[in-house]
């Protein structure tokens, strides 16, 4: 008997610990890196995985011009640190906080690629927080799916570098921005980026996007949205088809970085944008 209990006792204390750890509320989440310009009403702009704030330098000067722009690095790049777990809601809860410490006012919050689905579920949860919502090359669904997400999450687990070459060279809008595309992502940690990479399979927000109360800018390039296809037709396949008052633009003869390859006409149409959209978020439904 005694020795049976001296067993259990350890058990029974391991067992405490862990409904301990459990039921302690989680700590404080660190606002990512991040910095800002200019002056006037504020522009929040986050990068994509793979990428830094240093994308947006192109776009974020000209819209300093007129407004304050806010450039934030998604967690897991540059000195933010990763979360654990990684989900769309946690990076929503990392930007929520660096909102709160750059604007007492909502902001235009412009989101690339899966920056954006994160920008996305914060106008969802914080809608006082968000006055507008841009979009850059973001699907609110996965585009992989069935047995090529399978592919691509085997890709990852058995030769990360290869993989990792395969979708950022495809990202260039020829193959030498591809190459430093590839060459600028590799040099996040796999740790940090990969997580990013599968929660892209698999994160989807297009349902709750009926909820949204901000106005709505998607800008695609013609690679995500062929000329070939109307506006209603692109939403369906993005994951746009429940988003209310959704304007849908495309940019030609970019690749998947238009804020690289044509930062004029990006901040032009996001600044018309944010000037148009002036009104606070609409009361509680």
């Amino acid at each position: 008997m005694t020795r049976r209990l001296l067993i259990l006792i350890p058990a029974l204390a391991a067992l405490a610990l862990v409904i301990a750890l459990a039921l302690r509320p989680p700590a404080p989440l660190q606002p990512p890196h991040r910095f800002a310009m200019g002056h006037g009403s504020t522009i929040a702009l986050l990068h994509g995985p793979g990428g830094s704030i240093q994308d947006w330098l192109p776009t974020a000067r000209r819209l300093a011009r007129s407004h304050r722009v806010v450039l934030i690095e998604l967690p897991g790049h540059g000195l933010s640190p990763q979360l654990q777990p990684l989900t769309p809601e946690r990076a929503a809860e990392a930007l929520d906080a660096s909102l709160i410490a750059e604007s007492r006012e909502p902001v235009v919050l412009v989101g690339h690629a899966l920056g954006g689905l994160v920008a996305a579920v914060e106008a969802l949860e914080h809608p006082e927080r968000v006055r507008a919502l841009v979009l850059v090359e973001t699907a609110l669904k996965p585009q992989i799916e069935g047995d090529a997400r399978a592919r691509r999450l085997d890709a990852l687990d058995r030769d990360y570098p290869r993989a990792l070459r395969e979708i950022y060279t495809a990202y260039g809008r020829d193959s030498a921005q591809g190459e430093r595309l590839y060459a600028y992502a590799a040099r996040v940690a796999p740790s940090s980026l990969a997580p990013w990479l599968s929660l892209e399979l698999f994160a989807d927000v297009s349902l709750r996007m009926r909820h949204l109360r901000a106005p709505l800018l998607a800008v695609f390039s013609d690679r995500m949205w062929p000329a070939d296809r109307t506006w209603d037709q692109a939403a369906k396949a993005l994951g746009y088809p429940d988003s209310p008052n959704a304007k849908g633009v495309r940019v030609e003869g970019c690749g998947h970085f238009p804020m690289l390859d044509r930062p004029e006409e990006l901040s032009r149409l996001i600044g018309h944008f944010a000037d148009d959209s002036s009104k606070g978020p609409v009361a509680d439904r």
